[in-house]
């Protein structure tokens, strides 16, 4: 009886292996084999993968045992490297008419999408229709359109909203245009800017940019803006003579309007020491608890906030980068600000003492769950279209996140922060194909993520030669030939 019953088990054993499910089959599309595939939120990796490309999607991530590949079908063999989503820099500013765009650099070092904080509708229109259309390369964007400051702009060119009503319509005209968000700067008002806020809710778009100096960090989270850059309000609000430093800055800003001597309110070694004096970490840990209750994100831009603190040496440097850049930036790159012209050795340690605490408040930020996005800035003052955002990657980690939490904050995070959790974001069947794969694991170390050797931009494959030509085709460029 009992050998009966063993004998029964093994032949129905035998008949549900034998009446699995088939393997999925696939006649046409691209194959990555042999991969070990990232998964960002989980921080794991399931090694052994076959991922199957068809069109502009991910079909399907499987073990090779599940699969069947027809003739057509084209095949990578990834030799156990690593697949990633790819990349986002979330503080870009390139899709401009006044200088030919880098986007072939952002696709040779992975960056598959970026957020330009102030670009031309129309000029990103035109590069997203070329890109879907293969005729051009480059990353998926979206772009905010003019910056909206106050009477007294920082920037020429701005759209000016010097009072609640001119607020609205500014939002309005932005929304009817195409804008993905609204830039604010710092010199709003802060009735323009509370009323910029409550319009833009109404219309179903973000406020993101620099918390004006009439308001805090805080209040401006209050009303809905979205998303904060640089630290600008986060690290004064960070010290006890926040009132102070924002008055400071009113009464220069005023004096500037009237034609008085130019006194920088951004970088500003004297305002840094005062800053960095005041600091208030038990202040700082309220503030950033509101952020985060208020479900307001930090761009914090490490790369140029590094870049602001170190520009007596990198104006020094052969950097080899630089041939990938235009001329006429490079050259506005050896232009001294009338704040930061003299390099003392005080003025130096001001602005690193400072840098550090903006480092802090950044690890301060994501230990208190405040959304953290990847973005560089570019092409500020030496900070570079596609490599810095891997730069920015390894200055979270030194911020105090791990290599995981780094990673995030160019792909999930963008990808939440987006409403796009459904397309971007996740190496999984159905998403969007933007994929990067890496020679090692950036888990384990976040400098990984400069190892690329096969990035996959909305579908279309780039080998590690493709890239290296891509980076070619603009060093000719910009050398003239």
């Amino acid at each position: 009886m009992k050998k009966s019953v063993g004998f029964c088990a093994f032949v129905s054993a035998a008949l549900c292996t034998a009446c699995g499910p088939p393997p999925q089959e696939f006649a046409s599309g691209t194959a990555i084999e042999n991969v070990a595939v990232v998964d960002v939120a989980a921080g794991s990796v399931t090694e052994g993968r076959t991922v199957v490309v068809q069109g502009r999607r991910i079909a399907a991530v499987i073990s090779p045992d599940d699969l069947a590949l027809g003739d057509a079908v084209e095949r990578i063999d990834a030799a156990g490297g690593y697949l990633i989503p790819g990349l986002w820099d979330m503080h870009v500013h390139e899709l401009s008419p006044g200088f030919e765009p880098a986007l072939r650099v952002y696709i040779a070092n992975g960056v598959t999408g970026v957020r330009d904080m102030w670009g031309g509708l129309d000029v990103s229109r035109e590069a997203q229709q070329a890109i879907a259309a293969g005729e051009r390369v480059g990353p998926r964007s979206i772009v905010a359109g003019n910056i909206t400051d106050g009477a007294n702009a920082w920037w020429p060119g701005s759209v000016i909203a010097d009072t609640p009503e001119r607020g609205r319509f500014v939002v309005d005209s932005l929304a009817d245009a195409g804008a993905a968000f609204v830039k604010v700067y710092s010199a709003l008002e802060a009735d323009a800017f509370a009323a910029i806020a409550e319009r833009a809710a109404a219309r179903g778009i973000d406020v993101a940019g620099h918390v004006p100096f009439t308001v805090t960090a805080g209040e401006a989270s209050d009303a809905g803006m979205r998303s904060m850059t640089h630290m600008f309000g986060v690290v004064e609000s960070c010290s006890s003579n926040d009132v102070d430093v924002r008055a400071l800055r009113a009464e220069w800003m005023a004096d500037r309007a009237e034609g008085g001597e130019f006194t920088d309110p951004f970088f500003n070694p004297d305002l840094y020491r005062a800053i960095v004096d005041a600091a208030d970490d038990d202040g700082c840990r309220e503030l950033l608890a509101r952020l985060a209750g208020n479900g307001t994100w930090l761009t914090p831009t490490l790369t140029v906030l590094s870049s602001m603190a170190s520009l007596h040496r990198l104006r020094e440097e052969d950097d080899p980068r630089l041939q990938y850049m235009p001329q006429p930036i490079v050259a506005s790159w050896q232009v001294r600000m009338p704040q930061m012209a003299a390099d003392t050795p005080e003025n130096i340690e001001a602005r690193e003492r400072f840098f550090d605490r903006q480092l802090e408040v950044t690890g301060m930020a994501a230990a208190a769950g405040v959304g953290i996005l990847a973005g560089t800035d570019t092409p500020n003052p030496f900070v570079y279209p596609g490599f810095s955002l891997h730069d920015e990657l390894e200055l979270l980690v030194r911020a105090g996140l791990s290599s995981r939490d780094a990673l995030a904050a160019a792909t999930t995070a963008p990808a939440e922060f987006l409403g796009a959790t459904d397309s971007l974001g996740t190496v999984a069947a159905g998403m969007l194909a933007d994929l990067v794969l890496l020679e090692a694991n950036p888990l384990d170390d976040i400098g990984n993520t400069r190892r690329i050797t096969l990035v996959v931009a909305n579908g279309r494959f780039f080998a590690r030669s493709e890239l290296d030509a891509l980076l070619e085709e603009v060093r000719r460029e910009r050398a003239g030939g």
